[in-house]
């Protein structure tokens, strides 16, 4: 590293170039974005319509970071939030779980074609089979 002013360089001091290697690829977003998605349908399932919404809201949050730290997959991003979001936060701002429960399933079929898109294939994202036991789900 260089010396700037006089000094010697900060050996701590990351690089640009650093930085960009450490930034979380969607490997490392995807659980937290799958785990929005679970949390939001159960949310939804128990009437908690509000935690639902905050859920879906974080979840496209994690994905636009996506789109800054793995730009390569921005457009697709942006298919699959404006594809599959977007009719799951129309569904719950009018609290049709009808609806919402018939976008989770198109969604969660919509993300396994992109892992076969990005070849991926071999991970198959399921919606787990019962609610996180970490949350409480009552409306307030």
């Amino acid at each position: 590293m260089a010396e700037s002013a006089g000094k010697p360089a900060n050996p701590e001091r990351l690089s640009p170039e650093e930085l960009t290697r450490l930034q979380p690829g969607l490997a490392r977003l995807m659980p937290e974005i799958a785990n929005r998605l679970w949390r939001a349908v159960y949310s939804a399932r128990a009437g908690h319509w509000r935690l639902a919404r905050w859920q879906l809201s974080e979840m496209s949050k994690l994905f636009r970071l996506g789109t800054i730290t793995r730009p390569k997959y921005a457009d697709d991003i942006a298919e699959f939030l404006h594809e599959e979001v977007e009719p799951l936060l129309a569904a719950v701002a009018a609290e049709d779980l009808e609806t919402f429960e018939r976008r989770v399933n198109e969604a969660v079929d919509a993300t396994n074609e992109f892992h076969r898109r990005w070849e991926k294939g071999f991970i198959v994202w399921k919606l787990p089979e019962s609610a996180p036991p970490d949350l409480d789900l009552t409306p307030r």
